[in-house]
């Protein structure tokens, strides 16, 4: 049996459900939204519907058998007819030998007569001679093959790749359903709305927060951060603390505090703010600047951010340092 469907993912299911019924699914997916979506989850319950030997549809949503041999095979995750396809190391690219493995992978006949499937994520960490390389299997894709890219950032794509699939996008769940869902699973102690706040209302990154460091490596951040513009830090030192975590994950953090501050020096109102749980030490930074140099900020920020998403060989420590100094010089 499949995973509890995302009740989020329900209406892209019954469009796929339609056209599976119908048989007219299409060879090559285009699965879009930010991170927390659960897009990856979507494309491996999908992977098993079509696999199974005896998949059912039931009350409009998916169900597989749970015991035929493909069944067995996903739960050991050792199925031959499923290919991910994936960076070597988080934040490296992919390689055009993949792609070319991935296509020596389509001419093999499915082993259990039914699909063959890749699940590439994120598309987008494709280099361009793999995104070209790609593109000739999606002009003819084999007709037992089903390929499905993920991609948190679709523009990043060439646009004949994102012009041969059919896209999908997991765009922010209604506020209730989101709030529901993750109020069953957490504790008391957290707040839901915080949690979904602080992830763009992405579900499943927001669960992420409380599972995994996060929170405390945000926590650690945003005191440093705090302490800068008393000039009682070194900001050299201070950029190499924050290059050891993940600069993806640290220019966004700063990006939504910095906004904040904006927001409230331009309000006056608390509750504008995103991340209520400092609501108190940002309306004391916001007090020691002018808008105008948190706008300048917020460039800086977001020129940094672009250049990390944008380029495998930025050299993050000397973009950390400029924003660091930048902080020092904060209400000056």
């Amino acid at each position: 049996m499949l995973h509890p469907i995302l009740p989020w993912h329900q209406p892209i299911w019954h469009t796929l459900l339609n056209a599976w019924t119908q048989q007219r699914l299409p060879h090559s997916l285009l699965l879009c939204g930010t991170k927390g979506m659960g897009k990856a989850v979507f494309a491996q319950q999908l992977a098993e519907f079509l696999l199974c030997e005896k998949p059912k549809v039931r009350d409009d949503l998916p169900r597989t058998c749970g015991y035929c041999k493909p069944c067995l095979l996903l739960k050991a995750h050792t199925h031959p007819d499923l290919m991910p396809v994936e960076p070597a190391e988080v934040g490296k690219q992919i390689a055009i030998d993949q792609i070319r493995h991935l296509i020596e992978f389509c001419t093999l006949t499915a082993n259990y007569g039914r699909h063959q499937i890749i699940i590439l994520n994120p598309a987008e960490a494709m280099n361009h001679n793999a995104a070209n390389s790609l593109l000739k299997l999606l002009e003819e894709p084999p007709k037992s093959t089903m390929l499905m890219l993920i991609s948190h950032r679709p523009s990043a794509l060439l646009a004949t790749i994102r012009s041969r699939c059919q896209r999908f996008d997991f765009s922010r769940p209604d506020k209730t359903l989101a709030q529901t869902w993750l109020e069953s699973k957490i504790s008391t102690t957290h707040s839901a709305p915080l949690l979904l706040n602080l992830t763009a209302h992405a579900p499943l990154a927001a669960l992420n927060l409380i599972e995994g460091e996060e929170l405390n490596k945000r926590r650690e951040l945003f005191d440093t951060l705090a302490q800068l513009p008393s000039g009682k830090l070194d900001p050299v030192k201070i950029a190499e603390q924050w290059n050891k975590q993940t600069v993806t994950q640290v220019l966004p953090w700063m990006l939504s505090w910095t906004m904040d501050l904006i927001r409230y020096s331009q309000s006056g109102h608390s509750h504008v703010l995103i991340n209520q749980d400092y609501r108190e030490p940002l309306q004391r930074l916001a007090r020691q600047v002018n808008s105008r140099y948190l706008f300048k900020l917020l460039d800086l920020q977001q020129d940094a951010y672009r250049l990390v998403m944008g380029s495998t060989n930025v050299k993050t420590q000397g973009l950390l340092e400029v924003i660091a100094i930048a902080w020092t010089e904060f209400g000056r």
